[in-house]
């Protein structure tokens, strides 16, 4: 038998983020909250062609649709230390997922 015709199966070097992916409920919830924002986000812009509007109650505003993007930034947060950096060593990724989880948090609000 030639080692082309072996039925003994092969190990295909994969990149372990292949599988990982943000769960369904997360994303439909982090989508809900950013379109939330979005519409939010266009009252501000609405506010402003007013050149009536009053400094503060466009601070508030800013400061709500800050508000939501950090609920968001948590969900997401939350769904990846749960979802993969939990279970790192499992697939043996765990410097992979630690490195990619310090280079997240450099962003985080």
């Amino acid at each position: 038998m030639s080692p082309q015709s072996s039925s003994i199966p092969v190990a295909v070097p994969h990149d372990p983020r292949e599988c990982l992916h943000l769960d369904t409920e997360t994303r439909q919830n982090v989508s809900r909250r950013l379109k939330s924002a979005k519409g939010h986000l266009e009252g501000i812009l609405r506010m402003l062609e007013d050149p009536d509007v009053y400094c503060v109650d466009v601070l508030k505003q800013v400061k709500a649709v800050q508000g939501a993007l950090s609920k968001v930034n948590e969900a997401v947060l939350r769904a990846h230390i749960r979802d993969h950096v939990a279970t790192a060593a499992q697939r043996g990724d765990t410097e992979h997922i630690v490195a990619e989880l310090m280079e997240a948090l450099k962003y985080r609000a």
